[in-house]
């Protein structure tokens, strides 16, 4: 049982490495093609139609939310659409461009939308609001809420959609084959072993990732180089024992060409397939197994087990494995523990 939970411990954290590589690109892309203004644009669609989405959008108050680009600005539009705006915001501006004001007479000013569903949903909030301009404005912010969850779910299928791309693309360039690294694993329980105190040591000094919803607008492109600075030192002392990349790759004959490639594009799908899961999946996922694995009783009698100190992560800045010092034989230190109990 300890030789198949350090298998998936090890697997899982070559994921949640490869996860976090492929979230750093998803938010430099993300930022570029500005998806997360895109989804609020889509959500107001949703809510107001094309046409009056369009004027909502021209707004000057709308419009003076924009973000100035901070990336390859010289490529991208002067003002980025903003990527969120309060629900006050919304009902102010819908309020306006509907000429609807306290004082004046809201169901004429209703009356006189074109027909569609926006003029219905309001004229319903309003019969809701049972007439009271500040409980329709509310009623109309609670709209608002109600969709822009819904556009938070469409966000992060979107997110997951582009993370599929990108992490097929990591699988074919970094050749991260995951029933490769199964077999590897399996047949070597030194470099397991060693992998899943690695993933021991990264939890606990590794920050939790953040979820996919979260990929901001304008990235920090200095920070964002760092960042896949750390992560491509982290991977490249796991490329070789793993059989990661392809400097080592044994070509198969001739014979077993067919087979030997589809075996690899299943297991390069199934990366993919995994690191659209996102980096903070797999972090909990990996801290709840290594969580399990420190409390399985040991050869001692406790808990835990004792086996060589594996590589511990150096300075978050420095984002490199060393290795830890020496530790006695395993033999010495029983010995050690059974003269101590005497």
């Amino acid at each position: 049982m300890l030789s198949l939970l350090s298998i998936v411990i090890g697997i899982v954290f070559i994921l949640l490495l490869f996860s976090l590589l492929a979230t750093t690109v998803m938010e430099v892309v993300s930022g570029l093609l500005t998806l997360r203004g895109k989804n609020l644009i889509n959500a107001l669609r949703s809510m107001l139609g094309d046409s009056f989405a369009e004027e909502f959008t021209k707004h000057p108050y709308y419009r003076q939310m924009g973000e100035k680009p901070a990336f390859l600005r010289a490529f991208r539009p002067k003002t980025l659409p903003p990527s969120y705006i309060r629900p006050s915001t919304f009902s102010g501006i819908l309020l306006d461009l509907t000429n609807i004001y306290e004082g004046e007479d809201i169901r004429k000013a209703l009356e006189q939308l074109p027909e569609g569903r926006l003029k219905q949903v309001l004229i319903f909030l309003y019969q809701e609001a049972q007439g009271n301009i500040e409980h329709f404005r509310q009623k109309v912010e609670e709209w608002f809420n109600e969709v822009m969850e819904r556009a938070s779910e469409w966000y992060v299928n979107n997110i997951r959609s582009w993370l599929i791309f990108i992490g097929f693309i990591i699988a074919v360039i970094f050749n991260v084959d995951v029933i490769n690294i199964y077999s590897t694993l399996s047949a070597n329980a030194a470099y397991r072993e060693f992998l899943a105190d690695a993933a021991t040591r990264y939890v606990e000094t590794q920050p939790e990732p953040r979820s996919l919803d979260s990929a901001v607008i304008s990235p920090d492109l200095y920070a964002a180089r760092a960042q896949l600075d750390s992560l491509m030192n982290n991977i490249a002392v796991l490329r070789s024992p793993l059989g990661i990349g392809w400097e080592n790759v044994k070509w198969p004959s001739e014979e077993e060409q067919i087979h030997w490639w589809l075996l690899k594009l299943l297991g390069w799908l199934t990366t993919a397939l995994a690191l659209s899961l996102g980096a903070k999946f797999w972090y909990d996922l990996l801290k709840q197994l290594v969580n399990f694995r420190g409390n399985l009783p040991s050869r001692t009698g406790g808990t835990g087990s004792i086996t060589p100190p594996g590589p511990i992560l150096t300075q978050p800045e420095m984002g490199i494995f060393r290795k830890a010092p020496p530790a006695p034989p395993i033999i010495a230190r029983s010995k050690q523990i059974q003269d101590k109990d005497e």
